[in-house]
């Protein structure tokens, strides 16, 4: 053991401290100079739409060459053309003095003809349908694209600028650079790495892109968090430059070109690690026959325990090391066998306490519906009918209030009668509650509380005017009683009983669908586990069947 540390540490630490400090060193050499690229042009990119956009508002400005716009678009013939040299020797005036400025295009967006034609070249396109970064006071700033110059197919950056020209509300000017311009702007890339190049809007959404298979043109890109210096996809390192307007700059490196240097000298490092490592184990091996047998043996008993085996007896190797070792995993093993036990009880505690909480689910709401309707009982038709319901109300709240022990047959169906006379005074429609019990069953012992929310469920939930529900008992063999509570409402799809019965289907019982069944449904698993059941059966328009089978010992 101690030779195999004593070479196998060394050869970790040197390894770990070098690969991580050169590694760090080229990081920050490529992370770097890639941001700083970014940056660069980013900025210069943002500087060339601020000149386009100073170039627009010279060649719109309404107390200018806007006055001559308009004479120009109102004029005739001959003083038209008059005023079209005035306009071109200003326009020519403007992109000598701004010798990035390309194409300029006046043109009506309503309709997008051509309203002055500084090229003589027919152009009949939409500005307006360009990729576009942002906009602000009527000027639209496109991303990179192909130019709309008839004669050239060359990428460049464009503005969009409304002119305010009395008389004509939809005239607008585009300018765009010079197909010079991002050439020179985005020739260079860092350290010889194949650079591709992305533009997205101010809401992450691609609008240019030189990498169309992985990033396509109107996908959504990850937004840029400003702690990180870039972000890394399966295919690409993404470093990401924001402008203040919100719209983003992103060069993309293939992950092999940025990989490059470090994993030369990882491969030289391997070679080494993998000598020494041959090394190591060659001493390794002569410490076989004392290690290795007795951990296999250690390794067993713990793969003997992961099987749930806690009481297997131990196969002690007769090494006071690893002897004393089995002898802590023994008591462990014990331990856990007592946690086993522990949690099993805390367990059936939880369902009992979940269940409680169902039932202060079902109850605040069945007493508020129930108090608000003997106010407006009060209200609406006097006091003659008032001591009966607050009777009857006070007697099934007493009953409930008992709820989680054992009742008989006979007192849940007393206090079912009681309820159905309180919820038949409160509906507006009618309804029947048919109750049939088999002889011998009134005294048999079950849970509290079980009868009224199934018809509770069938009343809120199924029924409609003349709706009957039947709650038919009768024995189920020689050890079970069977409880069926029938009604003939609209009934139910397999996916909704599924649901009714599903354990996590909470958003649904929030809204009160099937509160009451998933309480019944779990008393009695909590009571009986297996020996009891509760089945649905129902379907569109026929009616829903709920049937309980309950063991008549054992509560």
């Amino acid at each position: 053991m101690v030779l195999l540390l004593s070479s196998l540490v060394p050869l970790a630490l040197i390894g770990a401290v070098s690969y991580y400090t050169i590694a760090s060193m080229l990081d920050n050499k490529i992370v770097s100079s890639l941001r700083n690229q970014v940056n660069i042009t980013a900025n210069s990119l943002d500087k060339e739409l601020q000149r386009l956009n100073h170039v627009a508002m010279q060649l719109s400005y309404e107390e200018g060459i806007g006055k001559d716009l308009g004479r120009y678009l109102s004029s005739d013939p001959y003083d038209r053309f008059k005023t079209e040299q005035d306009i071109q020797n200003y326009i020519f005036l403007i992109t000598y003095t701004n010798p990035d400025i390309g194409f300029v295009h006046y043109y009506f967006s309503d309709t997008q003809k051509v309203a002055f034609k500084d090229t003589g070249l027919p152009v009949d396109l939409s500005p307006q349908e360009l990729p576009k970064l942002y906009s602000f006071g009527g000027i639209a700033y496109h991303a990179i694209h192909p130019s709309i110059e008839p004669a050239s197919d060359a990428l460049v950056l464009s503005v969009d600028r409304r002119i305010f020209l009395p008389g004509y509300e939809n005239l607008h000017i585009y300018v765009e650079t010079s197909p010079k311009v991002l050439p020179q702007l985005m020739g260079d890339h860092p350290s010889g790495m194949t650079t591709d190049y992305l533009m997205s809007d101010s809401r992450n959404r691609i609008v240019y892109s030189e990498k169309s298979g992985e990033f396509t043109v109107g996908s959504q890109l990850s937004p840029v968090h400003s702690g990180l210096p870039f972000r890394k996809t399966e295919d690409s390192y993404l470093f990401s430059e924001k402008l203040s307007e919100g719209w983003v700059w992103t060069a993309v490196i293939p992950n092999g070109d940025y990989d490059k240097e470090r994993d030369s000298w990882m491969r030289q490092f391997a070679v080494i690690a993998i000598v020494t490592l041959m090394v190591a184990l060659g001493f390794a091996w002569l410490l076989r026959r004392t290690v290795y047998k007795p951990l296999a043996g250690f390794s067993r008993e713990i793969r003997s325990l992961q099987m749930g085996d806690l009481h297997s007896p131990l196969n002690y190797p007769q090494i006071a090391e690893f002897d004393y070792v089995l002898d802590r995993f023994k008591e462990m093993r014990q331990r856990i066998g007592q946690l086993l036990v522990e949690v099993e009880q805390n367990e059936k505690m939880k369902s009992r306490l979940e269940v409680e909480k169902l039932l202060f689910q079902i109850n605040p709401h069945f007493i508020h519906n129930t108090l608000d309707t003997v106010r407006w009982l009060a209200r609406l038709k006097g006091q003659e009918q008032i001591e009966d319901l607050v009777s009857l109300l006070n007697k099934v709240l007493y009953y409930n209030m008992g709820k989680g022990g054992t009742a008989t047959l006979g007192r849940e169906i007393a206090c079912l009668k009681d309820y159905v006379a309180l919820q038949q005074i409160r509906y507006d429609f009618q309804f029947e509650v048919e109750i049939q019990t088999e002889d011998g069953l009134m005294d048999v012992p079950i849970p509290r509380f079980i009868l009224q929310p199934l018809v509770e469920n069938a009343i809120y939930h199924g029924l409609g005017d003349d709706g009957c529900v039947e709650v038919k008992t009768g024995f189920e063999g020689e050890d079970k009683i069977r409880i069926e509570v029938k009604d003939n409402g609209l009934g139910m799809r397999e996916e909704e009983i599924g649901r009714l019965l599903d354990n996590g289907a909470d958003e649904r019982r929030k809204k009160g669908m099937g509160i009451g069944i998933h309480y019944v449904n779990r008393m009695i698993k909590v009571q009986y586990g297996d020996q009891a059941s509760l089945t649905i059966t129902s379907g569109p328009g026929s009616g829903t069947s709920i049937v309980l089978l309950i063991p008549i010992t054992g509560v």
